[in-house]
C-alpha cells in the first residue's frame, strides 16, 4: 500500500513539473527563438563589430538619407536644421523627403545670432522660441532637388532597414547607419544592430509604443547618434535626434497597430 502510494506522489510531481512546463514554454517560447535566431546571426559576418574613423571636426556639408523612416517630413527637417545645422562645423545640409525629394538646406553664424544673444546674455526672450523661429527661416529658403541633381557633399549619412526572414522578423529587427567620406570615396563609420522585440512575458510597460527593446542583441545600441562618433563637434541639441517620434514608435504604429 505504501508503494502504491509512493507512485501516485512521484506521479503528481511529473505532473506537476510537466504542466508547469508547458505553461512555462506557452509563455517564454518567444524568449527562446529570440535566443537562438539572435545568437546565430550574431556570430556570423553579417554583424561585424561597429566601425568608427578618425573624429571629423568641421564636416562643412552633410547628406542623411533615411530608408526605414522612411525620410524627413517639414517638422522633422526643421529639427534637424536646429539640432546639427550650426553654421560653424556644418554648413549645409541635405535630407530626403517622405516623397523622395532632396531638400537642401544651408547656414551661417548669422542665422543663429539672435538666439546666441539671448542664451549668451541670459537677456530676456524664450531662447528655444527664437531658435525655433531661425530654424523655420532657415527650412523657408530650402531648395528642392532629385538626388541626381543635388549638389555635391563631403559626407553621406544612410539608414537602412537589414533585411530578416519572415519568421526572424517576428522575434526581431535589424538595421544598419552607414557613414561615407565622399571626398575619398571611404566608409568611415558604419554599424549594424540586431534589436529584439518585446517579450510576452515582459512587454513594453514604460512606453508601450516601442517594436524593439532598446538593448540590442549585437551592434551599437545608438543607431540614431551613432554619427557623433564621428561628427562630434555637432552633438544633437534634443532628443530624438533625428526624427521627434522615435524610429522604434514609428514601426510600431507601421507594423503593430495598422
Amino acid at each position: 500500500m505504501k508503494a502504491i502510494k509512493n507512485k501516485r506522489k512521484i506521479r503528481l510531481k511529473i505532473f506537476a513539473v510537466a504542466v508547469w512546463s508547458i505553461v512555462f514554454l506557452f509563455l517564454a517560447y518567444d524568449i527562446i527563438i529570440t535566443h537562438v535566431l539572435a545568437f546565430s546571426l550574431c556570430h556570423t559576418a553579417s554583424y561585424p563589430e561597429p566601425l568608427i574613423g578618425e573624429p571629423v571636426d568641421y564636416p562643412e556639408s552633410i547628406y542623411w538619407e533615411d530608408n526605414i523612416y522612411p525620410g524627413f517630413n517639414e517638422s522633422d527637417r526643421a529639427w534637424m536644421i536646429r539640432n546639427y545645422l550650426d553654421g560653424v562645423h556644418l554648413k549645409a545640409m541635405a535630407l530626403n523627403g517622405p516623397d523622395g525629394t532632396i531638400h537642401w538646406y544651408t547656414a551661417g553664424e548669422e542665422d543663429w545670432r539672435l538666439s546666441r544673444k539671448i542664451k549668451a546674455e541670459r537677456a530676456g526672450g524664450n531662447y528655444f522660441q527664437m531658435q525655433k523661429d531661425e530654424a523655420f527661416a532657415i527650412a523657408e529658403r530650402g531648395v528642392k532637388y532629385t538626388k541626381q541633381t543635388m549638389p555635391e557633399v563631403n559626407y553621406t549619412v544612410t539608414f537602412n532597414e537589414v533585411p530578416l526572414s519572415n519568421f526572424e522578423r517576428k522575434y526581431l529587427w535589424s538595421d544598419e547607419i552607414r557613414i561615407f567620406d565622399n571626398t575619398n570615396a571611404q566608409t568611415i563609420g558604419f554599424n549594424r544592430r540586431l534589436m529584439r522585440r518585446w517579450y510576452r512575458i515582459f512587454p513594453d510597460l514604460v512606453w508601450g509604443n516601442r517594436l524593439y527593446h532598446p538593448e540590442p542583441m549585437c551592434g551599437d545600441s545608438n543607431l540614431e547618434q551613432f554619427e557623433w562618433n564621428i561628427f562630434n563637434t555637432i552633438p544633437a541639441k534634443y532628443y530624438p535626434p533625428k526624427h521627434q517620434i522615435s524610429t522604434s514608435t514609428v514601426l510600431y504604429q507601421r507594423e503593430v497597430v495598422q
